[in-house]
Formats: C-alpha cells, sequence, structure tokens
C-alpha cells in the first residue's frame, strides 16, 4: 500500500461518526447529507445508505456536518446501540446536487426518519434571518416557539411559529436579525418548556431549530442547525428541569421543601406526590421541613437535575431519622398498546421484596430506598386494563402486600411504590407523565 493509500485508508477509519469513504454507484450524481441522533433511548446511531456506511456511532443529540453520497433512490438503514438489527429501514428518494439532514427520533421501539431539503430556502430579505421548526419530540404535542430580546414576558407577545405538530415543519419565517431568547411552549399555552441563553442570529442567514425529546413527559431539548456551507449546528441544553417530591414518611404533619432555601412545595401529605415542579438545571440544596415545626430541618440533600429531564426525590422514614431517594425518572412515551411500571421500595423497615405481577415474578430482591427497572406491560389505551401486583419477602413465599385490580392505562409511565412501616404497609400507584 503507497503513503497515499494509507493516510486515505486510516482517515476514513478515524472518522467514526463521518463514515463515507465509500459511495455507491446508485445514483445521478454527488449531493449532501447530514445526520442528528434525536433518539432518546439510543446512546449511539449508525447510517447505512444501501451497502455504504454513511454515520458510525453517533451518539445521542449529536449531528453531523454534511457528507458527500451518492444521489438516487437510496435504502436508509439505522442500527441503534450496536444492535445487529435496523431500527428503521426505508427507501428514499435524494436529488443530486441538494443539501439534506436526516433526523431519526422516536425511543428505539418506534424510531422514525425525516428527510429534509435544506436547499428550499430563500435568501432572506435585507436585516432578517430565515427561521423554521422541526418537531420530533415523541409525546409532547404541539409546540409554538418564541423568539424574543432576552428577558421578554411572552404573556404579552405571540409566538414566532405556531402549533408545530410532531413530525411537522414549519413554513419559514424572516424574523428581524438580532440577539435573542429562544423558547417553547406547549401549544396554546405559556408553559415554557425550553429556554436556552440567548444567541446571535446573523442577518441574511438561515436557521432550522429542531425539537426533540430527552426523557421528560414536558420538557424538551433543541438542536439548532445552520443552513450553510458545512451543515454546522449544535444542540443547545435546555436550561429547565422538572422535580417533583413523594411524601411516604413517617413524619406526623405535611412537609415543606424548599429548593436554595425558597419555599417550593407547600404541606405535601402522606401519602401522596406532588405534580412537577419545573426548576433550573444543575445542582441544588433541597431542605425537607413539617409543616407543624417552621423552620427546623428534617433532612437536607443535594441532587443535580440534568437539562430536559424529571425527577423524583422519595421522602421516607421517622422525622428523626428521615431518608431522600433520588430516581431519574424515564418518562418518554412507551411503545403502542404498552405501558411502562416500575417499582420502588420505600419501607423504611421492611427489607427487601420480590414484586409480582399478575402471579408472575418480575422483580427480585428489592432493597429498601431503591427502584427496580421499568417493566412493560400491555394495556387497554382507553379504558385501561387491572393488574394484580403481589410483594413477598425476598426469597420466600410470604406476603407482605396485594393490589388487585389495579388499573393501568396503555401509553403511560406508573411509579408503584411500597410505603409505610411493615405493620401498616401500603401501595401507591403514581402517573408519571
Amino acid at each position: 500500500m503507497n503513503s497515499r493509500l494509507a493516510v486515505a485508508f486510516f482517515s476514513c477509519l478515524l472518522a467514526l461518526t463521518l463514515a463515507a469513504c465509500g459511495k455507491s454507484g446508485n445514483g445521478g450524481g454527488s449531493t449532501n447529507i447530514r445526520v442528528m441522533n434525536a433518539i432518546p433511548d439510543a446512546a449511539a446511531i449508525s447510517l447505512t445508505l444501501d451497502t455504504t456506511s454513511v454515520v458510525s456511532n453517533l451518539p445521542f443529540q449529536g449531528l453531523t456536518e454534511y457528507i458527500g453520497v451518492d444521489s438516487g433512490n437510496r435504502e436508509f438503514k439505522v442500527s441503534a446501540n450496536g444492535g445487529a438489527s435496523n431500527a428503521i429501514d426505508t427507501t428514499l428518494g435524494i436529488a443530486g446536487n441538494t443539501n439534506y439532514t436526516y433526523i431519526v427520533y422516536n425511543p428505539v421501539a418506534s424510531a422514525a426518519g425525516l428527510l429534509l431539503s435544506d436547499s428550499t430556502f430563500a435568501t432572506p430579505n435585507s436585516g432578517t434571518f430565515g427561521f423554521r421548526v422541526i418537531n420530533v419530540a415523541a409525546g409532547i404535542g404541539l409546540v409554538d416557539v418564541y423568539l424574543t430580546a432576552p428577558g421578554t414576558d411572552i404573556n404579552s407577545t405571540s409566538p414566532t411559529v405556531s402549533s408545530v405538530a410532531v413530525g411537522g415543519i414549519s413554513a419559514v419565517v424572516g424574523p428581524n436579525a438580532a440577539t435573542l431568547e429562544l423558547r417553547v411552549t406547549a401549544a396554546g399555552t405559556k408553559q415554557v418548556i425550553y429556554d436556552t441563553a440567548a444567541q446571535g442570529f446573523t442577518n441574511g442567514s438561515n436557521y432550522e431549530a429542531v425539537v426533540y425529546t430527552v426523557g421528560s413527559g414536558t420538557l424538551v431539548g433543541m438542536a439548532m442547525l445552520n443552513i450553510d456551507t458545512n451543515g454546522t449546528g449544535q444542540a443547545n441544553s435546555n436550561l429547565l428541569a422538572n422535580f417533583k417530591v413523594l411524601n411516604a414518611s413517617q413524619v406526623a404533619s405535611p412537609l415543606n421543601v424548599l429548593v436554595d432555601g425558597n419555599l417550593t412545595l407547600s404541606n405535601v401529605p402522606y401519602p401522596a406526590a406532588s405534580s412537577y415542579f419545573t426548576i433550573g438545571t444543575g445542582n441544588h440544596s433541597f431542605t425537607v421541613q413539617a409543616t407543624a415545626t417552621p423552620g427546623a430541618n428534617l433532612l437536607t440533600l443535594q441532587a443535580s437535575l440534568a437539562a430536559a429531564t424529571d425527577t423524583s426525590i422519595v421522602l421516607n422514614g421517622s422525622a428523626g431519622a428521615l431518608v431522600g431517594t433520588v430516581l431519574a425518572d424515564n418518562n418518554l412515551p412507551p411503545p403502542a398498546g404498552r405501558a411502562r411500571l416500575r417499582f420502588i421500595n420505600s419501607s423504611p423497615d421492611l427489607g427487601p421484596v420480590d414484586v409480582y405481577i399478575n402471579f408472575s415474578k418480575q422483580v427480585v430482591g428489592l432493597s429498601t430506598n431503591a427502584a427496580s427497572v421499568y417493566n412493560e406491560v400491555t394495556a387497554d389505551t382507553a379504558l385501561g386494563t387491572p393488574f394484580e401486583f403481589d410483594f413477598n419477602i425476598a426469597g420466600t413465599t410470604t406476603p407482605v402486600l396485594k393490589l388487585p385490580n389495579t388499573t393501568i392505562v396503555g401509553g403511560h409511565t406508573y411509579s408503584i411504590y411500597l410505603i409505610g412501616l411493615s405493620t401498616g404497609l401500603q401501595g401507591l400507584v403514581v402517573k408519571d407523565d
């Protein structure tokens, strides 16, 4: 192998996410494509066109720049998490001398791809920029997008782009070029589900904003893609995260929760869970007080909340021995006709338990203050399906609690808590999404 061939060979090996060393002969000319991985439960994806590897090991929220490929009718094959089978296998026509963005989205079980032509943008009018929105946020529904001067109260303004459906692409609009704050809301509301630092939008440039799911049932992520020669862009982290608190404690009165010293949740009773509350991402101090003794701290814990995620904080134990367990919630939409369940052992004195779903053991040795992995069950999406959940002392046939005729509705995610002292156990079913 001569030196020039050797350099080319090893360059291809090193380009894990831009593996476009070869092209198929299935087209009528060269074209360009960039790829974005918006599959939230795919740590990495690979894309093959026909038999040509285009992208390998592209991480979640990762995107390539434009890659040269052959035009024509091409078979798009996407594998996820190193799987031998394809999550997507479809044939799409791509024209020559055109720039495309290919977004793969939805959870792996229902993965889909969206091919967009980036060559349809017109030159913006002087003083403006071109902007469109692509919504691939599974389970979120329609969204509105606001571009405003930083700090503007969106209650007093209209969306820049309205009611973009999942899998939908908005028309191109032409706002005035400036440094702007970009926020996303659930369509028709002022509920902000995405916010990020103000950014500059350049006169005469074109942009497309991709709204996608990270793991929250309400919050989203966003990538800003530039319509330029190289196909540059980046994912811009959401500044928001969600948390909620479940009171499974033996404290006599309801609980107050302060975040970074500020009263945030008030009078959370036993046994109950609060709604999700939206705060900034990053490290926070959570302080718990009994409403009967305000100012007296029962527990202080530190937790880091990641962008566009949901977190549950479970409180159990007595006033003198209160414990907080921080759980990462998965509120992605389950596959069609399925529901997602996890079990949490929040009894302070019971010890490990085995959990049975309809008399079949599904969780073994669930320890105190621990959560199981998520289980999926088949459930009716309209009326729901009744289940029996039984808890036994781990490794025995000794039942400690039965939850018969518990209705689970397909399309949702549930946490099922075992709470209370061993002498008075209760089950609490919480729909998380």
